[in-house]
């Protein structure tokens, strides 16, 4: 006879990653990705920097070095983030109910936040750098477009003109054209570009590249895929931190190219369903995840400041 217990971390894990799969993570599938196990530190790319030619300019004259800098880029294993809780006997976990339960869908919504906050943690905060990867660079200060842009004075809310500076602030750091592009925007701005005419106007639409689904939610503009995400949720670890809104009380919505970010996977899911000896009738529903975040290099990812008020 097969164990109870086995047969319901079993199923319990299958129906988590099942959840999850429906990605209600909105960040997890804009990034790129990189298997870390079995490592403290991972190497995520090296950089080759521009090189210019050399000239022919005498006859039987020597070969001439073609100088190129080279640089690169770590990520270090995080400490594990999960979600534990006890059920008592009272709280039957059965295999076919329980599981299909509340402790279920806030474990599966835990690991959720948990995979956005560390993605968003990697956009915000410093690369390691160097040989060995104890170099740090923060994100440059020329990577925010400012609150102020947009308007006469004053700090502005979301607006088409700071869309349009992300996107010259990607081309000119020569991002391939390919390269997919995302912008992070919680509801309130995106309600912002909608009452812009330049964002609802059919005169308009064609030439900003609008994009809305069936439900008249703005979900593309000037070649963003818009993200949808709140950043100022009090349940997610990037806000907490102080990452996602300035000390000024400006929302920090990101953009990016989808390899600017490359997140590092340890453990995406780990699941355990446990009797607790030393309880009466009492088991343990644990899930938990080890995934870090870093940007690939500068010029792949920036924010843009917003105010509310």
């Amino acid at each position: 006879m097969a164990d109870v217990n086995t047969t319901a971390n079993y199923e319990f894990k299958n129906n988590l990653e099942l959840k999850l799969q429906q990605k209600t993570s909105v960040l997890w599938d804009t990034t790129e990705e990189q298997d870390c196990a079995g490592s403290e530190k991972e190497t995520v790319k090296d950089l080759l920097g521009e090189a210019k030619p050399q000239e022919a300019d005498e006859r039987y004259g020597d070969l001439k070095r073609t100088p190129v800098d080279h640089d690169r880029v770590w990520i270090v294993k995080p400490n594990e983030l999960y979600f534990n809780e006890y059920v008592d006997g009272a709280d039957e976990l059965a295999t076919k109910i329980g599981l299909e339960g509340g402790y279920t869908m806030a474990a599966m919504a835990t690991i959720h936040r948990a995979w956005d906050s560390q993605i968003l943690a990697g956009m915000y905060g410093s690369m390691l750098m160097g040989k060995d990867g104890t170099i740090t660079q923060p994100l440059a200060g020329g990577a925010t477009v400012p609150v102020t842009v947009g308007g006469a004075s004053g700090p502005q809310r979301m607006n088409v003109a700071k869309v349009r500076a992300a996107k010259v602030m990607l081309g000119q750091a020569f991002n391939d054209p390919s390269d997919k592009r995302y912008m992070a925007l919680s509801e309130v701005q995106r309600d912002d570009l909608l009452n812009e005419v330049q964002a609802t106007s059919g005169d308009y639409s064609k030439a900003f590249g609008i994009r809305l689904d069936a439900d008249g939610n703005l979900i593309g503009i000037l070649g963003f895929n818009l993200v949808n995400i709140e950043l100022r949720n009090p349940s997610l670890g990037a806000f907490q931190r102080g990452l996602t809104v300035t000390a000024q009380g400006y929302t920090r919505n990101p953009f990016w190219v989808k390899s600017g970010v490359r997140k590092g996977v340890w453990q995406k899911i780990r699941t355990a369903i446990k009797d607790q000896p030393s309880k009466v009738n009492t088991r343990s529903v644990f899930a938990g995840t080890t995934v870090a975040a870093t940007r690939t290099q500068a010029g792949k990812v920036g924010i843009i400041e917003n105010s509310e008020a």
